[in-house]
C-alpha cells in the first residue's frame, strides 16, 4: 500500500458491494473502544456549544479542526479537536442532549452492547460539581440514553497519562465507591500521549482496583510505537484489552506473549490510519495478529471525529486483509472479551 487513502480503501476489492450483498449493515455489533467526547455528532457539538455560548479557542475553526479526514501529522496533532470537545456540557441538559446523540449514532450502525470510556472529571469543573456527583450524572444521563436506543452500556473511566494520573485514578475510585460501586462502571483506562511519564505507584492501583472491585482493565499502549508500553501495560498494569497495540506487531515476542495471556487488541483500523500509528507505507498488523493467535476486536475509537461508524470501520478491516467471515464473528468476539456481565 504506497499511500492510504480511506475513501479507497472502502471501496477496495469490492468491499463495500459484498457488505451491500450479504446485507452486512443490518448485523448487530458489540463497541469495546469508544470514547464519548470522540462519538458527538458535529452538529450537536456545534448546537451545544452555541447553547452555552462557548468561546473557541483562538485559532481554532469548526469546520476545519472538529473532524479529521486525511492521515495526521502526529498523534498530538490528531487530538487537536479536544480543545474544544473538553469545553462542555456545562448545562446538565446538554450532557443529556450529547449522550442521546452518542447513543442514536451507535444505533444506526446496528451496536447492540457499548463500553464507553469517559474521563468524567472534566464534568466535575464544567458542572461545579463533586465528582461522585459527575459520576452519577454521567451513569444516569448515558443509562437513560441507551435504553431508549435498547443498547446495553457499560462505563470506563479514563484517566489521562501525567503527573496527575495517580490522583485522578484515585479520585475517580472514591466516586464510584461514594455511589456504592455501581454496576454501570465495568473498567478503567489509562489514555493519552505515550512519551509523557506517569507516576510509579500507577501500575499499582490499577492492579488493585482490578483485584478490589473486578474492573477490567484497558490501557492505551503502542498506538506511537513504543512497543514497550503494550508489554508494560500487560506484565505491570495487568491489561486485560490493550487499546489499538499497533506497535506489537512488530515485535515476534511480544505477540507470543499477548497471546499466551490471551490479551485482547482493541484494533481501531480507520482511526490507525488517521492518527498515524498505522502509516500510509505499511501494512496492518492485523494479519499479524491473526498469524500469532492475538484476540483482537474492531472498534470505532473517534467516530465523530472522523464521520464514519462502526460498520465503516468493520469495511476497512475486510479492505486491510481481514475475511467477511471473520467480521461475522466479531460480534461474539465482542462479547467474549467484553467487561460487561450477562451478554447473550
Amino acid at each position: 500500500m504506497d499511500q492510504f487513502d480511506l475513501s479507497g480503501t472502502l471501496l477496495d476489492a469490492g468491499v463495500t458491494e459484498e457488505i451491500d450483498k450479504d446485507e452486512d449493515y443490518t448485523v448487530s455489533r458489540g463497541e469495546l473502544h469508544v470514547h464519548m467526547n470522540g462519538a458527538i455528532p458535529a452538529s450537536t457539538v456545534q448546537d451545544i456549544l452555541a447553547d452555552e455560548a462557548t468561546t473557541l479557542p483562538d485559532g481554532f475553526e469548526l469546520e476545519r479542526d472538529l473532524v479529521w479526514k486525511a492521515p495526521s501529522q502526529s498523534l498530538a496533532d490528531y487530538l487537536k479537536p479536544w480543545q474544544v470537545l473538553r469545553l462542555f456540557p456545562r448545562r446538565r441538559q446538554n450532557l443529556d442532549r450529547l449522550t442521546l446523540a452518542v447513543m442514536a449514532s451507535l444505533a444506526e450502525n446496528n451496536v447492540r452492547f457499548v463500553e464507553l470510556r469517559s474521563s468524567v472529571l472534566y464534568l466535575t469543573s464544567l458542572q461545579k460539581c463533586s465528582p461522585a456527583e459527575a459520576l452519577h450524572r454521567l451513569i444516569e444521563s448515558t443509562g437513560k440514553a441507551a435504553q431508549r436506543h435498547e443498547i446495553r452500556r457499560g462505563l470506563i473511566l479514563t484517566v489521562t497519562r501525567g503527573d496527575y494520573s495517580a490522583v485522578n485514578l484515585s479520585t475517580l475510585l472514591q466516586a464510584y465507591q461514594d455511589l456504592g460501586e455501581p454496576k454501570d462502571v465495568v473498567g478503567i483506562d489509562l489514555a493519552g500521549d505515550e512519551e509523557i511519564p506517569y507516576p510509579a505507584e500507577l501500575p499499582s492501583l490499577f492492579r488493585e482496583a482490578k483485584d478490589r472491585f473486578g474492573l477490567g482493565i484497558t490501557i492505551h499502549a503502542g498506538e506511537t510505537g513504543r512497543v514497550d508500553n503494550v508489554r508494560a501495560a500487560v506484565e505491570l498494569f495487568g491489561a486485560d484489552r490493550i487499546g489499538h497495540g499497533t506497535a506489537a506487531g512488530k515485535d515476534p515476542e511480544l505477540l507470543r506473549l499477548l497471546s499466551a495471556k490471551g490479551v485482547c487488541i482493541e484494533v481501531c483500523p480507520i482511526s490507525n490510519r488517521l492518527t498515524g500509528a498505522v502509516p500510509a507505507s505499511e501494512a496492518h498488523p492485523l494479519q499479524q495478529f491473526q498469524r500469532y493467535g492475538v484476540p483482537f476486536v474492531i472498534c470505532s475509537d473517534n467516530p465523530a471525529i472522523h464521520q464514519r461508524g462502526l460498520i465503516d470501520d468493520h469495511a476497512v478491516a475486510i479492505a486491510e486483509g481481514l475475511a467477511i467471515g471473520d467480521i461475522r464473528q466479531q460480534y461474539e468476539v465482542a462479547k467474549r472479551y467484553s467487561f460487561m456481565e450477562g451478554l447473550n
